[in-house]
């Protein structure tokens, strides 16, 4: 029976993919500034911004450029950089280790951290553990990524000298400076993270835990852990599950701030230097990819509620 839901969700992507790269084609071309001038220089003459216009297809009509744009994307082809001349797909692709690392951590890390808190917070309702739990996620959800991320810098780094300051250490470098390196940033972008995903489990527990089914289990003496993460967390999984798809729509904003804190080689660094330089075609293979990524992550919620709860099935 679930068949069906699946299908309807994997035919929806098609469009939303459809409207994104639509939306980033026109976005860029209609933006201020001159990809032309930006490769030719300052000082290039009319003519030669003319020759680079022709070399690049921005002579031609925007509709003639979105069907050869769209023709390349078909071919895995995401341009060439205006600054550096090599294959975007490739400069994309030396910078996602970091960026993947730094975004798989910070999500299992917060994850793992903050919905053992909103169970507790919720189980121990109106008591001095619910208000230090929601003193302290809404505190982290209100301090901003830099803020976060130049204090532990400054006290465990330069203060105590625990940790290097900034900086990136491949796995295959070594396990150990590998972590080292992740720490502090993972630091960085899960307190507002675990903040969010606590309050919203909180919020999830509470509802679940005053329905009958939950007096019922406890009434049948099983034990008080079994009643929260076998019975109450179960039901209260799919505003959890949805509340962490969307978390790393936060993570993908925050990784351009920490990676630049950090020096970290990311996808967050190329964004910023893509942007300052106006390398169109960087841009959008990052935006797609990020777009793209985000579309996928959510589609894989949306499958896991048929795992979590078989209602969803018949809807």
């Amino acid at each position: 029976m679930a068949l069906p839901y699946l299908i309807r969700r994997l035919l929806a992507v098609f469009p939303v993919m459809l409207f994104v790269v639509l939306f980033v084609f026109l976005l860029l071309r209609l933006a201020p500034g001159d990809p032309a001038a930006v490769l030719a220089g300052d000082s290039a003459t009319p003519a030669q911004l003319e020759q680079v216009r022709q070399a690049l297809g921005l002579d031609r009509s925007v509709l003639t450029q979105f069907g050869l744009w769209i023709s390349q994307l078909a071919k895995g082809d995401l341009g060439v950089s205006l600054i550096s001349g090599l294959p975007v797909a490739r400069i994309i692709g030396q910078r996602l280790e970091p960026t993947l690392w730094l975004t798989v951590l910070t999500m299992l890390f917060s994850s793992a951290a903050a919905i053992p808190l909103g169970v507790i917070a919720a189980w121990k309702h109106n008591k001095p553990a619910d208000r230090v739990i929601t003193f302290a996620t809404v505190l982290g959800f209100s301090v901003p990524f830099f803020v976060i991320g130049y204090v532990l810098m400054l006290v465990l780094a330069i203060g105590l000298g625990w940790l290097p300051v900034q900086g990136y250490r491949s796995p295959a470098a070594g396990l150990g400076g590998f972590l080292r390196h992740q720490i502090l940033p993972v630091l960085t972008l899960s307190v507002p993270l675990i903040a969010l995903i606590a309050r919203i489990t909180r919020a999830s527990m509470l509802e679940v835990l005053g329905s009958d089914y939950v007096r019922t289990a406890r009434a049948k003496g099983l034990r008080e852990s079994v009643v929260l993460c076998r019975h109450a967390l179960r039901t209260a999984s799919l505003p959890i599950l949805t509340v962490i798809g969307n978390g790393f729509a936060l993570l993908i904003g925050g990784a351009i701030v920490t990676e630049s804190i950090f020096n970290l080689p990311g996808i967050g660094r190329l964004t910023v230097d893509a942007v300052l330089a106006r390398d169109y075609p960087v841009i959008q293979g990052i935006i797609l990819l990020t777009s793209g990524f985000y579309v996928l992550l959510n589609l894989l919620v949306d499958l896991a509620y048929v795992l979590l709860d078989p209602r969803v099935r018949y809807e």
